[in-house]
């Protein structure tokens, strides 16, 4: 090797990594756009529930898990009517976000005998929480219903009308036959999480979320169940089963014709941080998924691009990762009722179901 190729050389090498270091000091100063950690999102509907979808969502693999009529559709819009009866009479609690600057009221109502138990640690209700999960998994199996037309039964007011006469008649709850179906269908099987106290107490099975229009948030706010980067090992995935939506008449027909979606529809956009660090360096974007912030929420549709819309109907269940942004799709009339759990996945270990 003579003198000038040697020098030649050396010059290569020294443009080479001042160039490398210049692009590495600039990806360091000016990250790229959030857009770039979007992938292409992927769902899977299927009849039933299956062992190979899960792994696929607990993986990422899949964006959401689309099962259509899980629970009788019928069924689903009774269960409706008794929760919307429930809501005209007042009988929900607002389902409050956590967030930096403490619980904010937020367009989610909800109907039982405890609050979510990030509610009940944040106003010191842990006691009355674990108490009222007993009493929610006793009422939501049963149902009120007519006696059957009967001789031998007579009104109270004497009148003999005995259709007015109602008796208990056991159900199966939406959430119970999930619970159900991810124990029988999960490799390592699936209950209810449990306290870490002595006694391990049961953890609540899943509420009903209420929204009334009209809502605050017109194109649905766009959120987050746990701040945190994603992981192949473990993270928290939800369950919901939809009872009501807003308008049901050729519903999902009509998803495309809107700009940002079918009211009350959900959206998820596939974001995928797995870094720890990336995850900090964007968390002046990311923060909005906890924050009911206006200028935020535009800065996130802005940076997060075109959702996965999913159109639901009654009897519909949907399972996504809610370290995911996601949300409901805005309305101005009617109602749009739901059921939702959390499923904590951790490899090789039982899904644990709580909320």
């Amino acid at each position: 090797m003579n003198h000038r190729t040697h020098f030649s050389m050396r010059r290569c090498f020294h443009n080479c990594r001042r160039v490398l270091q210049s692009s590495l000091n600039q990806s360091l100063t000016s990250p790229p756009p959030l857009s770039a950690f979007i992938n292409p999102p992927k769902l899977v509907t299927k009849n039933f529930l299956e062992q190979s979808d899960l792994l696929k969502l607990f993986h990422h693999e899949i964006t959401a898990l689309h099962i259509k009529s899980f629970y009788p559709p019928s069924h689903a819009k009774t269960i409706a009517q008794e929760l919307d009866q429930k809501a005209q009479e007042g009988q929900i609690d607002n389902w409050r976000i956590g967030t930096e600057r403490g619980l904010e009221v937020s367009d989610v109502w909800t109907e039982g005998e405890y609050v979510p138990y990030n509610v009940a640690m944040a106003t010191n209700q842990v006691e009355e929480y674990f108490r009222g999960v007993q009493k929610d998994f006793r009422k939501r199996r049963t149902v009120s219903v007519p006696s059957p037309p009967s001789s031998s039964l007579s009104h109270p007011d004497g009148t003999g009308d005995d259709s007015l006469i109602k008796y208990q008649q056991s159900r199966l709850w939406p959430l119970d036959l999930l619970r159900l179906e991810l124990d029988e269908v999960w490799m390592d099987g699936a209950g209810l999480a449990r306290s870490r106290g002595d006694d391990k107490r049961v953890q609540g099975g899943g509420l009903p979320r209420i929204m009334i229009g009209p809502t605050r948030w017109k194109k649905g706010f766009i959120h987050a169940d746990q701040f945190s980067p994603l992981s192949k090992v473990q993270g928290l995935f939800s369950g919901n089963i939809y009872l009501q939506l807003p308008s049901d008449t050729d519903r999902c027909a009509r998803v495309s014709s809107s700009s940002y979606g079918g009211d009350g529809d959900l959206q998820i956009w596939n974001l995928e941080i797995y870094s720890e660090s990336d995850w900090i360096r964007y968390q002046n974007i990311l923060k909005g998924l906890v924050t009911q912030d206006a200028e935020l929420q535009m800065r996130l549709r802005k940076e997060l691009g075109e959702p996965l819309k999913i159109c639901v109907e009654a009897g519909d269940l949907v399972m996504l990762c809610v370290q995911k942004p996601h949300c409901a799709v805005g309305f101005i009339n009617g109602k749009r009722i739901s059921l939702q759990c959390f499923i904590r996945y951790e490899m090789n270990e039982r899904l644990l179901i709580d909320i």
